[in-house]
């Protein structure tokens, strides 16, 4: 595993080699799951370095461990990579303040920055490494020339050093025009706002868990804006929204050609949280509407978008073909559905359409265009948490009745 009359440089060779399949290996993964080339990983260039370290930790640990049993060598191999992993995390979160990647939707996951299907994956990898790949690439690596090697180690850490050195100011970039977005939110335009997003697109794709750490902040500085104006009147809009007082004739005129129709109607016989579809968009459209009023935005394309964000016409808790394969994801396919039925019945402006498309952003990787889409977004999470709220008393209540009899 170790060849003693090889010096530093080849090994550095070595090095970029395992760096370089490391990013191979991961942007086909990515690419293939998201169906468009993603750059992965840290750096700018073709290497992802925490493959080329947890390769050589591998290495180390099989010269060592070459008289051990083959069990026993798998789980030192997984120990070691899975606090790899787990260490990198950290010291991403700790350093750059950033969580680059997050497991915790996964079951056996520890502080979601290490989980056991991942670890088992990486055990199985290692040992094949260790079996195959790097016997044969060291064997290669050995015939090449001494001077040429030494030529191209020193060109590699040069290189190494500059894109890492750029890898670290785009993060700290990155963390400076969120906090610029979080401060100027509701005084920058529409298109300054997908400006700064897009400057950080290759950050986003390669880490998909930092479109969370965008959404959470500006959904906090919008929460900080609209707290002002929901807590005087949050009273007088549930009221409106349990329909015990009328809703405002501008709001009812905007959406009332929607309301009526005869396709849009039928979203009263499908269950969403704890009342129908047709409910829950009718109560996300309104809340949106005042907002959206209350901050000078459009509202009505607020309240026409977030009215036909859940326009799919089946039960999302089991649905199959024609309307939704059984195996595709509800919450990532049904945007596209309420589009495409939207637009079939409906004439639909820019806005709305964002609206709709991507109002289960973060889920969606591409971030809304339009502040009335953020405002969407929030105001479907914030109604979608009181109903889970409500519903989950409600059955809480239920139990405590039937023990008490």
């Amino acid at each position: 595993m170790l060849d003693q009359q090889l010096n530093f440089f080849y090994y550095m060779i070595l090095f970029a080699a395992y760096c370089f399949a490391g990013w191979v290996v991961e942007v086909i993964y990515r690419s293939l799951t998201r169906r468009k080339f993603v750059n992965a990983g840290f750096l700018f260039g073709p290497f992802l370095p925490i493959y080329g370290i947890g390769a050589f930790l591998v290495i180390v640990l099989e010269h060592v461990l070459r008289d051990w049993p083959v069990a026993l060598r798998l789980a030192a191999f997984g120990l070691v990579i899975t606090l790899l992993e787990y260490m990198a995390g950290y010291l991403s979160e700790k350093i750059f303040k950033l969580t680059l990647w997050d497991y915790s939707e996964y079951r056996f996951n520890l502080h979601g920055r290490v989980c056991l299907r991942f670890s088992i994956l990486w055990t199985l990898l290692a040992m094949g490494f260790v079996m195959v790949v790097h016997p044969e690439a060291l064997r290669r690596v050995a015939m090449l020339p001494d001077g040429l090697v030494q030529i191209a180690a020193i060109l590699f850490l040069l290189y190494f050093w500059i894109d890492y050195t750029f890898s670290v100011i785009s993060l700290a970039a990155f963390r400076k025009g969120v906090a610029y977005l979080y401060e100027e939110y509701f005084n920058l335009s529409s298109l300054e706002i997908e400006d700064i997003l897009k400057s950080f697109q290759r950050l986003r794709e390669a880490f998909p868990d930092l479109n969370k750490y965008v959404h959470q902040n500006i959904n906090r500085r919008i929460r900080i804006k609209v707290g002002s104006f929901l807590k005087p009147v949050s009273e007088k809009i549930f009221q409106e929204l349990d329909g015990r007082k009328p809703f405002e004739a501008e709001y009812y005129e905007t959406v009332r050609d929607i309301l009526e129709h005869e396709e849009f109607r039928k979203l009263k016989d499908y269950f969403h949280h704890n009342s129908s579809i047709y409910h829950h968009v009718h109560d996300v459209a309104y809340l949106s509407y005042r907002i959206s009023k209350f901050l000078r935005l459009d509202y009505r394309s607020a309240a026409r978008g977030a009215l036909l964000h859940d326009f799919f016409l089946y039960d999302w808790r089991n649905h199959d073909v024609p309307d939704l394969p059984r195996e595709k994801f509800h919450g990532l396919e049904h945007p596209k559905i309420a589009v495409a039925n939207a637009k079939k019945y409906f004439s639909l402006n820019d806005i709305e359409e964002d609206i709709i498309r991507k109002h289960m952003w973060p889920l969606t990787l591409v971030p809304p265009k339009y502040k009335e889409s953020y405002i969407v977004s929030f105001a479907d999470k914030y109604l979608s948490s009181k109903e889970f709220i409500s519903e989950y008393k409600k059955r809480i209540e239920k139990r405590r009745s039937k023990f008490s009899e």
